[in-house]
């Protein structure tokens, strides 16, 4: 069933909160009400739009395109205020269309084999009576025409993939050139970066993002938008909700009939199949983000008459003139003097900075001040007609850390500038591009406060105005009603759980089926595979295997788990290797056992073909492992040949959250991979040298410990 038919209304809808509550079937969303007499707008041109366990399913497209997928409220009347919030989980944030990377013909064979621990004779029986081939016709489908389409072509790659906001249309046909909007992009190697459109252009503000569910918010002004988001605790780039990180101003946009949409237009990499969750959406009034500045620390529109010295700003205090002078003008702050330096200081850290400029000749240069602590120690973004310079003043030594002679002020329009910093990372973007090509990563003067502005020179034919700075983040307003994500019991803290099973590996060198974890714990037992892992003496356990003689498939040693709805795994793992080159492969991770036909199976890929590594997540459920279901997530340069990490999942039989050196990376719940799976029972844990498209040659383990839940929520 296919939605092709376009469900839009015409007049001014109300406030409303979406739960997706009631389980609707694919291809029957779009022109329903909800439970609040709302409107699912949108397109689904495929019939691949669904709700079930409480939660909107998007499919990944036959087709991918813009146009295709996607659900919409409206039309709302833009003004100061007016929000839109999303709760959701992109399935997959590098997804990108391109080519199956082996011909069909391989692709089917390598399904047929699958991880090459069963007899492929067997495996094609447990298929036959596997209770998801639904996805597996389709996906056929899907790899039929990718290879038609795409071959070995990548030129014909789509790199953005998802796009929340508010657009001028229900239905908006290029969600890249016009609204209000954040956009996902591929990159690869770095899994994905979060966009957010600024004057036409897709903003980067957060680069690496890892697949975790986000909560997306974009509240409109009577001329732009202000851009917010938040994740899990300690998800890179964002705040942890409750609190909201804001990322991006849009200055200039004015479509005055909107609508609130989400809308997908390709998932997956290279064939593989993963779904998008969206848990709750939102439209809104914020009655204290009324005003243009909304979340603003420090804020002014620098129009007026009279000298900036002593002036108060709208917002954040009184504006100190350390240097020079600055005239209020009607278009703007004129600077009255050589080396004008003014600043203010809000109390706390900026996190974005904005500020329109427009210049009357290419020599007009000026200036961003920011983690301003004294006239001695500050940073300082520089820009004019002929290009940018990054500097930093530090202990009275000025310092010219980058140039950009590829971008500068357009003369005789206005520009925006941008500084988005979290602290420990910042970026500074003109009009929407990124300048310098790069985020830096520096924490010199991360707690100093002030903010300003500095001119080089004294001109009447330059002018800075809407001037706004907001806090590193900002509580979520309480008009925002949205669920908290799934977390591990204690907020994913360790010290609220407490250790069950520890081994350090330590004893005579022995296969580990022979070993005790631990002074008095259980014995290990090898459940799967023909490959071993054996103690090394020196308290580890090592992968029998070399680059020249690779582990013979997934192989899986367990331990015996008496909480069959909560474990808490950690393992520190090395590498083999020391460098790319050496055909080392890592594939070490963790597991969570029910049965030989019911366990889910974390592990790493590192290896020499791809410029990038990656955590995988395997599910084989009712004796069937479908490859082409795993769930990853890129992880740029956080592994590395010889290098150890921390690899830590948590797993109710339901829900699970994996960490790489503590950050959280990748979430999932079971029934977002397929709606109607019971909750595994974990019988067993363990660790495992996984078969993912190569054999793992030797990774070493360290330390294993595996945690109970005493405070878990009920259920």
């Amino acid at each position: 069933m296919s939605s092709n038919k376009d469900y839009t209304n015409t007049g001014s809808q109300p406030e409303f909160i979406d739960r997706f509550s009631a389980d609707i079937p694919r291809g029957a969303v779009i022109g329903q009400v909800n439970a609040q007499g709302i409107m699912r707008q949108g397109r689904d041109a495929e019939g691949i739009i669904s709700i079930d366990n409480g939660a909107l399913r998007i499919e990944p497209l036959l087709n991918p395109g813009w146009a295709r997928a996607g659900l919409a409220y409206g039309p709302y009347q833009r003004k100061n205020g007016l929000a839109f919030g999303v709760f959701m989980l992109n399935g997959h944030n590098p997804s990108q269309t391109g080519h199956l990377a082996q011909p069909l013909f391989r692709r089917l064979g390598r399904w047929t084999l699958g991880s090459g621990v069963e007899n492929p004779l067997l495996r094609l029986w447990n298929w036959s009576r596997y209770s998801h081939k639904r996805y597996q016709w389709r996906q056929l489908r899907r790899w039929i025409l990718i290879s038609q389409k795409y071959g070995l072509d990548s030129t014909l790659e789509m790199n953005d993939n998802l796009v929340v906001g508010w657009y001028p249309s229900a239905v908006p046909v290029d969600p890249l050139s016009e609204g209000n909007g954040f956009v996902v992009h591929s990159l690869g190697p770095e899994n994905g970066e979060l966009q957010a459109f600024t004057g036409n252009i897709p903003q980067p503000v957060i680069r690496g993002i890892q697949n975790l569910p986000v909560y997306l918010v974009i509240v409109l002004r009577e001329q732009g938008a202000a851009y917010y988001a938040a994740s899990v605790p300690g998800a890179h780039g964002f705040s942890a909700y409750p609190q909201l990180r804001p990322l991006a101003i849009d200055p200039y946009s004015t479509n005055d009939q909107v609508y609130a949409a989400v809308y997908q237009s390709v998932l997956g990499q290279i064939g593989f199949r993963v779904d998008t969750r969206v848990y709750r959406t939102q439209v809104t009034q914020i009655k204290a983000l009324e005003t243009w500045y909304g979340t603003a620390h420090a804020a002014d529109l620098l129009d007026g008459s009279d000298l900036l010295a002593g002036s108060p700003a709208v917002k954040g205090g009184v504006w100190t003139v350390l240097d020079g002078g600055f005239l209020r003008s009607p278009k703007g702050a004129v600077p009255l003097n050589p080396n004008s330096l003014a600043v203010l200081d809000p109390g706390e850290p900026s996190g974005l900075v904005s500020v329109n400029i427009k210049a009357g000749t290419s020599r007009n240069s000026l200036s961003l001040i920011w983690r301003f602590k004294d006239k001695a120690n500050y940073w300082q973004f520089q820009i004019n007609g002929e290009g940018a310079g990054l500097i930093l003043q530090e202990d009275g030594n000025r310092s010219e850390i980058a140039l950009d002679s590829a971008h500068c002020l357009s003369i005789g329009r206005d520009n925006n500038v941008q500084i988005i910093d979290d602290g420990s990372t910042f970026g500074i973007c003109l009009n929407g591009h990124l300048l310098f090509d790069t985020w830096f990563k520096e924490q010199r003067l991360q707690t100093a406060s002030g903010i300003g502005l500095h001119s080089s020179e004294s001109s009447g034919e330059v002018y800075l105005s809407r001037f706004e700075a907001h806090p590193r983040s900002v509580p979520a307003p309480a008009e925002l009603q949205m669920p908290q994500a799934w977390m591990p019991a204690g907020n994913g803290s360790l010290s609220h759980n407490y250790p069950v099973v520890s081994d350090t590996f330590s004893g005579v060198p022995v296969d580990l089926s022979e070993h005790t974890a631990g002074e008095q714990g259980p014995i290990w037992k090898r459940e799967l595979g023909k490959g071993r892992i054996n103690l090394s003496g020196s308290g580890t356990a090592k992968v029998v295997a070399s680059s020249e003689k690779p582990n013979p498939g997934r192989t899986i040693y367990s331990l015996p788990w008496d909480d069959s709805n909560y474990a808490d795994l950690t393992v520190t793992i090395t590498p083999p290797g020391t460098a790319q080159g050496q055909w080392e492969k890592g594939r070490g991770g963790l597991v969570f056992w029910q049965d030989i036909d019911n366990y889910l199976l974390i592990s790493t890929y590192l290896d020499d073909w791809l410029s990038g590594t990656s955590i995988s997540s395997f599910i084989k459920t009712n004796g069937f492992d479908e490859l082409y279901d795993a769930v990853w997530t890129n992880v740029g340069t956080r592994l590395h040949w010889g290098v150890p990490y921390d690899l830590r999942v948590v797993f109710d039989g339901m829900h699970y959250l994996i960490y790489l050196d503590q950050e959280p990376v990748l979430y999932r719940a079971l029934t977002d991979i397929y709606p109607d799976i019971e909750r595994l029972q974990i019988c067993r844990v363990g660790i495992t040298a996984n078969w993912e498209w190569g054999n793992d040659t030797g990774s070493v383990f360290h330390q294993f410990t595996a945690r109970s839940a005493p405070d878990r929520p009920s259920d």
